[in-house]
């Protein structure tokens, strides 16, 4: 079985769904609920924060892709810079921990 790392830096991850083989640890049978794309790798991690990541190949171009995203919690007020220092920090270590362009090989985006 494989194993998926349970932090990204100082950020602990509560739940792994991996599409490219049928794994979701949110669901009671661990099995996903979401087509399995073998084809492509992609796994969503969520985070405790709240932040939830999704690092997929691309299907088309020699790439991979990352979406993430992270929210306040109902009913509080929002400091938005905060959230977003937040987010880019939860992003950049996961480029680095996950990604590792460096040892890689990989070309980080244009800004």
């Amino acid at each position: 079985m494989l194993q998926y790392p349970r932090a990204c830096g100082p950020y602990k991850i509560v739940h792994v769904r991996d599409l490219s083989t049928g794994y979701d640890d949110m669901q009671p049978d661990k099995k996903a609920v979401l087509p399995i794309m073998k084809a492509s790798q992609m796994i969503t991690f969520t985070f405790e924060n709240g932040c939830v990541a999704t690092l997929r190949t691309s299907g088309t171009e020699p790439k991979i892709k990352y979406y993430t995203e992270l929210r306040g919690q109902a009913g509080e007020s929002v400091d938005r810079a905060a959230l977003t220092q937040l987010l880019d920090d939860i992003v950049n270590k996961l480029v680095d921990e996950f990604l590792q362009p460096e040892k890689n090989g990989l070309i980080p985006r244009s800004p």
